[in-house]
């Protein structure tokens, strides 16, 4: 009886270490307390206390507490693959995760601070800003050339126009005998001259295709060989500028242009002439003409006729020597232009003309009955001007011209430029 009771306890004793044993490795397995996933789930699995495996446990028939846990505990869904890699190895693959999100792949070029070329020519180029070639162009050929130009409908500007010209002549005055072939009088006339001419323009669109135009010049000579000086008012001019046809790629431009000159100035046949220099022409006039362009990048070529009437003057009492001058009549006269105007960039051009006039000779009569008739006159200057841009809306022109015949005057400069900033003008777009 004995023997089997020790018989019983060592069987129950064998497997309560069998059960506790079986418990110990499962509360050591790392899976459910290393996985990511689920911490929290394998740290609230509080494993069996080894006490309760050592406890002297009864037959399979009547399992304990501790038997019960540990069969609770193996259905529990299976665990994720364990994770073997250690804390540090942990944080390392983190940092390289982040740091591979962060930056580009190896084989990824690096963005050059050089712009291209496409970038370059867009910097460079030109902007919407600035004025076009071709604008520029047209603005500073027609502030040069002002019967090429007109007005939009309403609007209106001034410009001023600085001339100075410096002339130089040497004259022989005869006189014979009518009876005989001796000489009655010889005299050498020097004439040299300083002219400086102020000049307001003003011009207003009357129509998109007709523009008015006026003149006020003020004159300063001075005739350096006799001493004789003279400050006064020009003649005043009144104008107009007329396109009849629309402005077409396929047809040249046509401008038809007109003048009307007063004689406001100090006339010649009422002046001493022997004293005073005169500082107008002393009748009136009418001048008229028609121009064209072309337009070929980057340049533009222009060319004009003209035609002018002079009035007869009549009811003079002048002193010409021993005789009375009693009337004049004007000759008719003309004249041609041509030149090109180049853009040089968006704000400077550069105009190079050729100009050349014809007039008839003139006719004075004197009381004596005496008729007087002078030669035919030609006159030819070149001209050379450039165009700069100031501002947006101001152009300065500044101009140089020297005569290649004995009737032009030898020098010429000039400077032009428009009053808008004075509030003399207003743009119609």
């Amino acid at each position: 009886m004995h023997d089997q009771r020790m018989k019983r306890s060592s069987l129950n004793l064998t497997l309560g270490l069998l059960m506790g044993l079986g418990a110990l490795a499962h509360a050591a397995d790392p899976a459910p307390a290393a996985t990511d996933a689920a911490p929290a789930a394998a740290s609230t699995d509080t494993p069996a206390p080894a006490a309760d495996a050592a406890t002297p446990a009864e037959p399979a028939a009547a399992p304990s507490d501790t038997a019960a846990t540990t069969a609770s505990s193996t259905t529990e869904p299976a665990a994720p693959a364990a994770d073997i890699r250690t804390p540090d190895q942990k944080a390392a693959d983190v940092k390289a995760t982040i740091a591979a999100s962060e930056t580009k792949p190896a084989d990824a070029k690096t963005d050059s601070m050089v712009p291209d070329a496409s970038s370059a020519s867009k910097a460079l180029g030109q902007k919407s800003s600035d004025a076009s070639a071709e604008k520029n162009l047209d603005q500073v050929f027609k502030a040069t050339e002002k019967t090429y130009s007109l007005s939009k409908k309403g609007s209106y500007s001034a410009s001023y126009d600085l001339d100075y010209t410096y002339y130089r002549d040497t004259r022989l005055d005869l006189a014979l005998d009518d009876n005989s072939s001796s000489l009655r009088r010889l005299r050498i006339e020097d004439d040299a001259q300083h002219t400086i001419t102020n000049t307001f323009d003003v011009q207003y669109g009357l129509m998109d295709n007709v523009t008015l135009t006026a003149s006020l010049p003020l004159v300063a000579k001075a005739d350096v060989s006799t001493g004789r000086n003279a400050v006064g008012l020009g003649d005043i001019a009144f104008g107009a500028r007329w396109e009849p046809f629309p402005v077409s790629r396929e047809k040249l431009p046509l401008t038809l242009f007109g003048s009307f000159s007063t004689k406001t100035g100090d006339s010649p046949f009422d002046i001493n002439p022997l004293t005073d220099l005169a500082t107008g022409k002393g009748y009136y006039s009418i001048n008229g003409g028609a121009s064209t362009r072309k337009y070929i990048d980057p340049i533009v070529l222009f060319g004009s006729i003209s035609g002018g009437y002079g009035f007869d003057v009549s009811g003079l009492n002048q002193a010409r020597g021993n005789r009375i001058l009693t009337d004049f009549t004007p000759g008719v006269s003309g004249g041609i232009s041509m030149g090109f105007a180049y853009s040089l960039n968006y704000d400077v051009s550069l105009t190079m003309s050729y100009q050349q006039s014809f007039a008839a000779g003139t006719e004075f009569k004197f009381s004596n009955g005496d008729v007087s008739r002078s030669a035919d006159q030609t006159s030819a200057t070149m001209n050379i001007s450039m165009g700069v841009r100031v501002s947006p809306k101001t152009i300065v022109n500044g101009s140089l011209g020297f005569g290649l015949t004995e009737d032009a005057p030898d020098v010429s400069l000039g400077l032009s430029f428009p009053l808008d900033f004075l509030g003399f003008g207003r743009e119609v777009k």
